[in-house]
């Protein structure tokens, strides 16, 4: 069972640069591949994978590391194909009844600018007691980070990606695990649980919409995620207001 824990990092002013460097590199590594893809596309020539990747491969192993880059250029390959199998079964007829539209993968952006991100596979990283050191970075070397934040998960770790969260100005880590327990009320739980019935369901984690569930038998449901954006926002500005008076 594949899940993410997600971790806040503390990062002082050096490693914050380090960070910022890697992470706006990743991104627009992903931006400039996407946008050479998805032309090739428009204009109904087919996706030449083995050159796009050839081409950004060779330009950002030496900024960001061969392994970094090979990762980053295989998450947007696996997009595309991903795209193309959705494709496939709106045409067959066979899309969920809560997908009402097919979109080719987008770029790395927020509000018009770039956001701060990376993947890191997971022979490219270690964890030592409360930190995360990164490794084979190209010309930004390795970068050592605290992290805070409960680790509940045990297993096989994959890979790791970074985000920078710019409307609370706060770096996260998603680590990847296979699963083997997880910890509920401070106990270790063995994982899978043996499932009640015998179907299969699919869930899609979203912002407005909380949750799509549909279920193999044709069973959907939608979970409106709006009044907790809207309480989390209101929170959001009261906290902002009161920071600023204390400053």
């Amino acid at each position: 069972m594949r899940r993410t824990c997600v971790v806040e990092l503390i990062v002082d002013e050096e490693t914050e640069k380090r960070l910022r460097r890697l992470c706006d590199l990743s991104s627009k590594l992903w931006n400039e591949i996407n946008y050479t893809r998805l032309k090739m596309w428009l204009e109904k020539k087919g996706i030449d994978f083995e050159a796009t990747y050839r081409e950004f491969y060779e330009k950002y192993k030496p900024l960001i590391g061969a392994v970094t880059a090979q990762t980053i250029i295989r998450k947007n390959g696996n997009a595309w194909k991903s795209f193309f199998r959705l494709l496939e079964l709106r045409r067959e007829g066979e899309l969920p009844p809560f997908m009402t539209w097919v979109s080719p993968p987008g770029y790395k952006k927020k509000n018009k600018s770039r956001t701060l991100w990376t993947a890191i596979r997971k022979d490219q990283y270690k964890m030592d007691g409360d930190r995360i050191i990164l490794q084979g970075l190209g010309a930004i070397g390795w970068i050592e980070v605290r992290y805070k934040g409960l680790i509940h998960l045990r297993g096989e770790r994959g890979g790791i990606e970074i985000r920078y969260d710019a409307d609370r100005g706060k770096w996260y880590a998603h680590i990847a695990f296979e699963v083997s327990e997880t910890m509920v009320r401070g106990e270790w739980m063995r994982v899978p649980l043996q499932p009640k019935g015998n179907l299969t369901a699919g869930i899609d984690i979203g912002i407005n919409n909380l949750m799509a569930v549909y279920v193999e038998d044709g069973l959907a449901k939608l979970v409106n995620g709006r009044p907790l954006k809207a309480i989390s926002f209101y929170w959001r500005e009261r906290i902002s207001k009161y920071q600023s008076m204390l400053n």
